[in-house]
């Protein structure tokens, strides 16, 4: 099997990849994966091939470079990681009826690859199932990976309840919606994230008088630490595919308050969804009693358990394989 991801961003999609590609050889499953170069570092035992994927999709020597190396390959099932690296298998679908093309989509897009040129189309959230807007998708849901860790040394002077937010520092996060937000919240916001947005949201948290309550934290690695630390959680996200944020926070047993993305909007219930209408608006979901948030989420946390383990997302997408070869039989 040949995993195919042209993505040059680092971001879910990528560890989705690597994760997945991971755990099925682990498993003895025969897989190869080509991306761009810095996508494949981390995978031990995993032949792998590096992409140019600076390149538009619709790049001959792209298109040329990927068709050899289906050629040069003994593969069953090509698998397509991305909305960019599904068009790539659609272009070339009438030189691949020798394999079983199946595709994963990881955002939300304004158009999207076709079904037909596809054995399975596979979405990680059903609300991107949904946009889709296409016949036969299945939903799996990303692996999520969460150990619990003693809580991290917060910065001095921090007032509880403390609320955290992780992401890239980048407007479809929605930080500066909810950095206006927090000035009607008592206690602390920690940002933890590094991006091109740094700089003006620091200067937001100057101009609303917020430099001792609300803290960037620049890049952290030990997001599970800082999660035990916090009280809570808080996704302001404008648009999400799949919400790994919310996902640890769940496994990690963490009230959440969240925008309407997935998978918050597919696990959490619904007065948990935050109004965007206005920073008001928001406030009043934040102030909400975190005991009560915690308990009224405890169902959430025992799907989460079931449906978000790399286990469960690794069987699911081998058995979809399994259905496709045994259908094309």
């Amino acid at each position: 099997m040949l995993m195919l991801s042209d993505n040059p961003g680092i971001g879910g999609m990528e560890k989705h990849t690597r994760e997945l590609a991971t755990a099925m050889g682990a498993q003895g499953q025969q897989v190869e994966v080509a991306a761009a170069t810095q996508h494949l570092k981390d995978l031990e035992g995993i032949t792998s091939y590096p992409l140019n994927t600076h390149r538009s999709r619709n790049s001959p020597a792209l298109l040329l470079a990927i068709l050899r190396l289906i050629r040069t390959g003994n593969y069953d099932i090509l698998h397509a990681q991305g909305t960019k690296a599904a068009f790539v298998l659609q272009r070339l679908a009438p030189f691949t009826r020798r394999q079983f093309r199946i595709a994963t989509i990881h955002g939300f897009k304004s158009r999207y690859p076709s079904a037909s040129a596809f054995h399975r189309l596979i979405a990680v959230s059903q609300a991107l199932a949904n946009d889709m807007k296409q016949p036969g998708i299945t939903v799996i849901y990303n692996g999520v990976s969460a150990t619990p860790q003693a809580p991290a040394l917060l910065p001095a002077g921090t007032k509880r309840p403390v609320w955290l937010a992780v992401g890239r520092l980048v407007p479809v996060k929605g930080f500066d919606f909810l950095i206006r937000a927090f000035k009607a919240c008592p206690g602390t916001l920690l940002i933890a994230g590094d991006g091109p947005e740094q700089q003006r949201l620091d200067d937001l948290v100057s101009s609303t008088g917020q430099s001792n309550t609300v803290k960037l934290l620049g890049f952290r690695k030990d997001v599970p630490a800082l999660m035990a630390a916090a009280d809570g959680v808080v996704i302001s996200s404008e648009r999400e595919g799949f919400s790994y944020v919310c996902g640890e926070a769940l496994l990690l047993g963490k009230p959440i308050v969240s925008t309407n993305v997935p998978i918050a909007n597919e696990f959490l219930p619904e007065h948990h969804i935050a109004s965007t209408d206005t920073p008001e608006a928001f406030a009043d979901c934040l102030n909400q009693d975190l005991s009560r948030l915690s308990t009224e989420q405890s169902d959430a946390r025992q799907q989460a358990a079931k449906l978000l383990s790399p286990a469960t997302m690794t069987e699911r997408t081998l058995t979809i394989y399994r259905e496709v070869i045994s259908r094309g039989a």
